[in-house]
């Protein structure tokens, strides 16, 4: 048999501590051996088509390694109930050590995959199973708190009702009645048409949110998530924060700009960053490019990178499997030549549409800078003069509807960047534009916003959004935020939980809040002008304040607030972004 020939076993059975078994297909060498094992762990079926995009089970057993990719607990071929993260710390051990001891294994096992199956990851890691010995977790998060369940204190709606309806509901509800195709049959249509009001954009008007539609209850976590405060202890329990120097294995990490959890990707890095100095451990890698979640071509929303920015044609030196097996063969296999023609840090600056490369994260020679609001809609690196405040009224029932952005939606929402020019004409939109750029101008790291505000209601949102406007008027959103005026104190910066309760604001009072847009790698180019968009939604990536100080997930009630922006030199509310020069 050629040494480029690939055994794939089907249902390979592992089990747990608790006698539950789980299913994996195995890709293994037709000769030859042991090799190390990669494993990954997935609820959205081992037997569905893979993202070979971004992994190619194939092409990394031809190089040498076993690939197991294993159903977690309760989903498709596996024994128990599913309920999203819960088991993941002690099923992801018990994997890690049964994928060692797979027919043919030398005993050493990598973990890859993205989005939950990036944060089984974590949470095997933490674990610290004897066999594990390196990572790459692709777009992917350790904090519920930041943009998974919540950011800000506003609850990432559309995000939860999307991934439990249209992606877990089905097989959830196939596992339920696979004995009794009648009432398959019968309770069928109830969540399809579900499925089907999403994907045509609706389905999210429902209040109190606590009534959205879950036809057959398939998904009861996204009500109970819902109703739990950041105080509550689920969310510490699941949060891999405070827990990295648990991580005795290196770390390559993977995220897109455009990815609904690249905040967390940055996050990750620094902490692992952080450990490898403290401990001696080899440093973390991170490849960042223009992409949404899961999405790795070079198209990506509105416009288009290049050939060289997909995922198949990176910087045209090989694709994703490529940069994952570069990792693995130095990490597991001691090949530390592998590494030498990669940068640590690898980054696609968009619109001058090219890779960076970098020694870490924040880059060397980063800076921070101001730009300010200002009156009569300008936005400037000089400070705002003596000014009235900006005013424009919010209504619950008549949301500024997302329009791309780093999103996780139906496809009907839009995401990456999108011209916001719909949204931008409504008069609850303000924005703040500077004067076409003389040289182009590189943000490339964390951005965020302070706003000084003053609202009619004793609660409400603000959303702060920043947007390059191309010189033919295409308004292309780069990064947002949001944050809850009543989360303003007690919402736990990134990493930290601190059980808090909200505090009302008063109405008519002016406020500091501090709206942290995450972090984004962008060249505005000559003649393109840079924007900032304030308003007080973004439905239905997050869910409306009502303004009333109530909860929307028990309360229907709502009303208008008054929103006043302040830009005055004793209440300078200004972005701030990370720059670098050349």
């Amino acid at each position: 048999m050629s040494p480029t020939e690939v055994l794939v076993q089907q249902d390979v059975p592992a089990t747990m501590r608790d006698g539950a078994t789980l299913m994996a297909n195995v890709y293994r060498p037709a000769a030859g051996g042991p090799y190390p094992v990669l494993l990954t762990r997935l609820p959205y079926g081992k037997d569905l088509p893979f993202n070979t995009t971004y992994f190619d089970p194939l092409k990394a057993a031809r190089a040498g390694y076993i690939v197991a990719v294993q159903d977690v607990r309760g989903r498709y071929a596996s024994e128990g109930s599913f309920t999203p993260f819960v088991r993941e710390f002690e099923d992801g051990y018990d994997s890690v050590e049964w994928a060692a001891r797979l027919p043919g294994s030398n005993g050493r096992v990598g973990m890859f995959g993205v989005s939950y199956y990036g944060k089984t990851q974590w949470h095997a890691a933490v674990m610290r199973p004897p066999a594990l010995k390196s990572m790459v977790p692709g777009i992917t998060w350790g904090d519920h708190l930041n943009g998974v369940q919540m950011r800000g204190g506003a609850q990432e709606l559309g995000l939860m009702q999307y991934w439990a309806q249209a992606t877990l509901a089905p097989e959830a509800l196939f596992r339920r009645y696979r004995g009794d195709p009648g009432q398959l049959e019968k309770k069928l249509p109830s969540l399809v048409g579900s499925i089907d009001t999403l994907l045509a954009g609706g389905g999210y008007d429902t209040l109190p949110l606590t009534e959205l539609p879950d036809p057959d209850d398939l998904t009861p976590f996204v009500r109970g998530g819902l109703t739990r405060g950041v105080e509550d202890e689920t969310w510490e329990y699941l949060s891999i924060d405070g827990r990295y120097d648990r991580v005795d294995v290196p770390t390559f990490h993977v995220g897109g700009w455009y990815d609904c959890f690249i905040g967390e990707t940055s996050r990750q890095y620094a902490a692992m960053k952080e450990q490898s100095e403290a401990r001696g451990l080899r440093p973390p890698r991170m490849l960042v490019g223009p992409w949404t979640h899961g999405m790795f071509e070079s198209t990506v929303g509105e416009l288009d990178f290049g050939v060289g920015s997909s995922g198949l044609f990176l910087n045209y030196h090989g694709d994703l499997t490529d940069r994952h097996l570069r990792w693995f063969d130095a990490t597991i296999k001691g090949e530390e030549t592998a590494l030498e023609s990669t940068p640590p840090v690898e980054v696609f600056v968009m619109g001058e549409n090219r890779w960076r490369g970098y020694e870490r994260w924040p880059v060397p020679g980063a800076r921070e800078e101001r730009w300010y609001l200002r009156p009569d809609g300008a936005l400037s690196r000089e400070g705002p003069p003596s000014s009235t405040p900006d005013e424009y009224d919010y209504d619950p029932r008549d949301p500024v509807p997302t329009m791309g952005g780093a999103v996780l939606l139906a496809p009907i929402h839009g995401a990456g960047p999108c011209d916001q020019r719909p949204i931008e004409a409504r008069p609850d939109v303000l924005t703040y534009t500077s004067e076409p750029l003389r040289e182009g101008h590189t943000a490339l790291g964390a951005v965020h916003a302070t706003l000084y505000a003053a609202s009619s209601a004793p609660d409400t949102d603000f959303v702060v959004r920043l947007v390059d406007v191309h010189p033919d008027g295409r308004a292309m959103v780069v990064a947002d935020g949001v944050i809850r005026a009543s989360a303003r104190e007690s919402y736990p910066a990134p990493g930290v939980i601190e059980p808090k309760p909200p505090s009302p604001i008063e109405p008519g009072e002016v406020y500091g809040y501090s709206v942290d847009l995450w972090t984004t790698g962008i060249t505005f180019l000559p003649g393109h002008r840079i924007r900032v968009e304030v308003t007080s939604s973004s439905f239905p990536r997050w869910d409306r304040n009502p303004n009333t100080g109530e909860s929307g997930a028990r309360s229907a009630r709502t009303a208008v607030a008054r929103q006043r922006i302040f830009h005055d030199p004793e209440r300078p509310s200004h972005v701030t972004l990370t720059v670098v020069d050349g």
